[in-house]
């Protein structure tokens, strides 16, 4: 899949701050709780993948990109902004 045709999911959270002080693994926990759990799935357009084998997480200004890949392609990229600029 070329990164033009990655399914992309933009969630504003209140919690952004905090988030730039989380590791990495942190950060892709909250991501599977808050969006890759089953009952959460699928309230979410884009869908996310049910299945993906690991993730590259990126601190940009103003945003956290969490890309996850299956068999080496990015699959679905997730992307938290602070809520006040969404």
């Amino acid at each position: 899949m070329s990164s033009k045709n990655v399914p992309l999911l933009t969630l504003p959270t209140t919690d952004y701050e905090r988030m730039l002080e989380m590791s990495n693994q942190h950060l892709v926990c909250v991501l599977r709780n808050a969006v890759l759990a089953p009952d959460r799935i699928g309230r979410f357009s884009p869908r996310p993948p049910e299945n993906h084998d690991s993730y590259t997480v990126h601190h940009r200004p103003g945003c956290i990109d969490i890309h996850l890949h299956a068999a080496g392609q990015d699959v679905f990229c997730c992307k938290f902004v602070p809520a006040q600029e969404y």
